[in-house]
């Protein structure tokens, strides 16, 4: 970003480190062929490398089923053969109907195991016909929308049968069964046991064959009223994946000394038996996996440690930290959110102290453990610092002026007249005089020379530096002092209180470069000899904490006619930033200068939004410090062009309301 190594090293075009983006896609892939298909889908989410590579096929080959063809077939859509395997993979491992959306199929996300479910509309039950006996009922906590609901009867028999051609394993077979209707009142789930009854006498039987002499009998008292129970009927076998299987399932109790009522059947579930099942009251099928070790955790700490610390974008680190808990805890216990903050911007390596404003203080007394308080504050940070390379990456407040005076110049023609604070003023004339800093006239035109301002506290973003010559409307000809090309550095001070004491009052000798630690040093950029403010955009947006701006203008054009002299005349200077306040702001320690960051979260998003700052009071309320700042610098000036230093002149009200509207103007 813009405080990168062009800062650090002065060599913009040195050698890029290597990236994560930068690995072969082939051996991505290879990596996540290893992996299960929701920690595959999880990478590919870190960057467009890994979901990229995620898109091989070969890496979803092994987990499809291996019939997948056959279950294509049973899909109306039958382009589907034809597309890559990640989005067939994507397409089975949701319900997919058939068979007039009586039955549905789907696969198991993460092994691949195919599921089927039959609605009770494709079972034969006795007495269906006959609403004495049987009501079809519409719900939503049935996949299929409907269920059939027994109101009375002396013979229960209900069966059914499939033929599907299923990958090798083993399968078990369920009935799902609730006693009681169940509806909704006041919106609120509420039960209806009116017509329950006959189910504590005599156990209900379940039955499954298949074509090839499989065979298994379970018997069980229906007591859970109120409840979706998945009953267990038994599990069969199958070896060849490539013929159909046939089974026959069936549920009854057919004994007439009592009559049975208030029973609801939605359908019957087949699925892989290696998986432990939970099936959960509110009808809807949960499946306890076992536990799988995390991609992470099959790698050394420092390996881990090199691997993220290649993600050099905010969004990859925060996507990696949602892997899962495992890469969230590493993220955290490793502060490389706080390291990626301080490879981009090495400025923020002063900030010793966090402060988030209206969370408290972490104290050691609200913990059981110094454990405990020092992972609240490797969170606290986590969040802290990745809030900081959002608002620093994706703010898009309007720029605007953050230069707070100008503090140095390498030289001045005639001061005050000619001062550096002209290029504060916006306008090229000052009541009734020209408005602008010239240097001393200079026989060698390679000559530079150095404006040097001290910009705004807070932290903001500068991107972009204008600058405009001054035309010498005064002179024959009107010559345009500009110089050749530009260079801008921005630093702040190892120690503010030593600055201070040295730039109280104006002009001042030339501050010492080790005075500072300078951040950033931008290419040089033409300047054409124009009387325009001239845009001079920064590669990258440079980030500044109370920092300061040296201006280097290098090389003269034009010749003074009545003393032959190369002179360069500037009459207006404009930094353009962004502002992080009220997000965020820092406080300068003194003596050494230090950061305390103060870190606001409920005022994030009006950092993030886009508005002009006319819409933002607090932003119209700086603003409006800056321009009055401004003023008081201006009359001052003027005081000392017109009485001196020493002659300080006093205004008269209304003399002083007229020169603050020329002022504003």
């Amino acid at each position: 970003m813009g405080a990168n190594a062009s800062a650090m090293s002065g060599e913009p075009n040195g050698p890029m480190k290597p990236k994560l983006e930068d690995i072969p896609e082939s051996c991505m892939a290879l990596v996540l062929s290893y992996l299960d298909p929701p920690e595959i889908a999880k990478l590919a989410r870190i960057n467009r490398a890994f979901r990229a590579a995620a898109s091989a096929d070969f890496i979803w080959v092994p987990n499809l089923p291996s019939n997948y063809p056959f279950i294509l077939s049973k899909l109306p859509d039958q382009g589907l053969i034809t597309m890559g395997k990640k989005d067939i993979y994507a397409r089975l491992c949701r319900p997919n109907s058939f068979d007039g959306g009586t039955k549905e199929f789907w696969i198991d996300k993460r092994t691949g195991g195919v599921y089927l479910s039959i609605s009770s509309k494709a079972m034969a039950i006795t007495g269906i016909d006959d609403r004495r006996y049987w009501n079809h009922i519409q719900t939503e906590e049935s996949r299929f929308q409907t269920i059939a609901y027994l109101q009375q009867i002396w013979w229960l028999e209900v069966s059914g049968d499939i033929e599907f051609q299923f990958p090798a394993g083993t399968y078990s077979l369920f009935f799902r069964l609730q006693l009681g209707r169940v509806g909704k009142r006041l919106g609120r789930r509420v039960s209806n046991s009116d017509n329950v009854h006959g189910w504590d006498i005599k156990p209900v039987q379940f039955q499954l064959s298949t074509l090839d002499g499989q065979h298994a009998v379970s018997r069980s008292m229906l007591d859970n009223f109120g409840n979706w129970v998945h009953y267990h009927v038994g599990d069969f076998v199958v070896e060849d994946p490539n013929a159909s299987t046939k089974i026959k399932y069936s549920l009854t109790q057919i004994d007439c000394t009592h009559t049975k009522g208030g029973l609801c059947v939605d359908s019957v579930l087949i699925c892989p038996t290696s998986l432990d099942i939970d099936f959960q009251s509110e009808g809807m099928d949960h499946l306890k996996m076992e536990t799988c070790i995390d991609f992470l955790q099959c790698l050394e700490a420092d390996m881990s440690l090199n691997i993220l610390s290649c993600l050099d974008d905010p969004e990859d680190l925060v996507r990696a930290s949602a892997v899962s808990r495992f890469w969230r805890h590493f993220v955290i216990a490793n502060g490389l959110t706080k390291q990626l903050c301080l490879k981009m911007y090495p400025q923020l390596s002063n900030i010793v102290s966090i402060v988030k404003m209206n969370d408290g203080t972490i104290r050691s007394a609200d913990y059981e453990s110094n454990d405990d308080m020092e992972w609240k504050i490797l969170e606290r940070d986590h969040k802290v610092y990745a809030s900081l390379l959002q608002a620093l990456t994706k703010s898009n407040l309007s720029p605007m002026d953050c230069i707070e005076n100008a503090i140095w110049v390498s030289s001045t023609d005639n001061y005050p007249d000619e001062s550096v604070v002209n290029t504060l003023n916006p306008k090229n004339r000052f009541i009734r005089r020209a408005s602008y800093w010239s240097s001393t006239g200079q026989n060698d035109p390679d000559v530079p020379e150095t404006l040097m301002y001290k910009l705004r506290d807070g932290i903001w973003l500068v991107t972009e530096i204008d600058i405009q010559p001054f035309e010498a409307f005064f002179q024959p000809g009107k010559p345009i002092y500009s110089a050749k090309y530009v260079r801008f550095r921005i630093s702040h001070p190892k120690s503010p209180r030593e600055i201070e004491s040295n730039l109280k009052h104006f002009p001042v000798q030339k501050p010492s470069d080790d005075m500072f630690r300078w951040t950033y040093t931008s290419p040089e950029f033409p300047m054409t000899q124009e009387n325009c403010l001239q845009p001079f955009k920064l590669p990258e947006p440079v980030l500044c904490i109370g920092g300061y701006l040296q201006i280097e203008l290098l090389g003269r054009v034009q010749r003074q006619e009545m003393d032959g002299l190369f002179y360069i005349c500037v009459c207006r200077v404009r930094v353009l930033g962004r502002s992080l306040y009220p997000a965020f702001d820092v406080d300068i320690l003194k003596p050494h200068g230090n950061f305390l960051l103060k870190y606001i979260p409920e005022a994030l998003s009006s950092v993030l939004k886009s508005f002009s700052s006319d819409e933002i009071p607090h932003m119209r309320q700086l603003e409006d410090k800056m321009k009055w700042e401004r003023v008081n610098l201006l009359k001052n000036l003027l005081r000392e062009i017109q009485h001196g230093p020493n002659n300080p002149i006093d205004w008269g009200d209304e003399d002083d309301e007229e020169l603050d509207e020329v002022l504003i103007l």
